[in-house]
């Protein structure tokens, strides 16, 4: 069995021989390594007895390589120079980067969170790209482990070993109903809750779904749902045409007040709070990129509420 590479050379007699080639000068060498003279004819000696060559003969002028030695010089020098390169700590420059981030997100979250991102993305980072996939959080622990997933942002539970996370922000849930609804006023009242019919997503992997059809179903309110939609993200327009309501995220109901004839209402009974998060997998928790991207996210949508 032939013999590990550390037991016929290491790294120290390598720095040695490449720094008495260049010199030609052993003591100058030493100097440059910190090693007294003894010590330089000792490593020297090792050197020797590893290659089985003299690698360096004593001259009027200094020190001669050998043609073995000659051979070594740039093999020895580049594989100290990849050795070097690989102590030196990775960095992330947004203005040069050249990369594309994998986030997972809702319909909800595409059109809440992602253009503030991406804008900013734009404007610091213009050679990074963004690719968004559905946020199944059934899948979500493993697709972050592999790293087909860098990040997850949502209101889901990031189970799932060396899954890690952070809160963005904590949000509410808010009601919509059509401007001008003949029934509402300026306030949403427990009675218009129970008797207009309830626009519902029908989505099983958002936490939102439950929480929703839950209180709706509960004793006091069991209010109906009328229609049930595959995506949050149409329910502002049904709304919009309609005297249905529906009970969707503060942020969401924000938006489509911007972009449908809608008003948003305080809920007429408690809904609870809750966290919108990112998680990401620990092995990715110091890769510089992530930490830029995880920081960024941070800034923008710690004001969202």
């Amino acid at each position: 069995m032939p013999k590990r590479l550390a037991n016929r050379v290491d790294l120290n007699l390598l720095e040695l021989f490449v720094e008495t080639y260049r010199l030609r000068n052993l003591t100058q060498a030493g100097q440059q390594l910190g090693l007294s003279q003894p010590a330089m004819s000792r490593a020297l000696s090792r050197l020797r007895e590893a290659y089985g060559d003299a690698l360096f003969v004593r001259m009027p002028y200094g020190l001669a390589p050998t043609p073995l030695a000659d051979s070594l010089y740039a093999s020895a020098s580049a594989a100290l120079e990849i050795v070097a390169r690989s102590l030196e700590a990775p960095t992330f420059d947004p203005e040069s980067a050249n990369r594309v981030f994998r986030i997972a997100m809702s319909d909800t979250g595409e059109q809440v969170f992602l253009p503030p991102l991406a804008g900013a993305i734009s404007k610091l980072a213009p050679g990074v790209r963004i690719e968004t996939m559905p946020s199944d959080a059934t899948q979500l622990p493993a697709q972050l482990a592999s790293g087909a997933t860098d990040l997850g942002i949502g209101y889901f539970a990031p189970g799932g070993p060396g899954v890690l996370h952070n809160v963005l922000f904590t949000a509410e849930y808010a009601c919509v109903a059509r401007k001008n609804h003949p029934l509402i006023e300026d306030t949403l009242t427990l009675e218009h809750f129970r008797q207009l019919g309830h626009v519902v997503v029908a989505f099983p992997s958002t936490a939102h779904t439950d929480v929703i059809t839950r209180v709706l179903a509960s004793p006091g309110v069991e209010a109906a749902i009328a229609l049930k939609v595959a995506s949050f993200l149409s329910i502002g327009r049904i709304v919009s045409q309609t005297d249905y309501i529906a009970t969707i995220p503060r942020t969401l109901a924000k938006s489509f007040e911007t972009a449908w004839s809608v008003r948003s209402f305080v809920p007429p009974l408690p809904l609870g709070a809750y966290d919108v998060v990112q998680c990401w997998h620990e092995r990715f928790d110091r890769e510089p990129g992530m930490v830029w991207l995880r920081g960024l996210t941070q800034q923008l949508l710690q004001s969202v509420t």
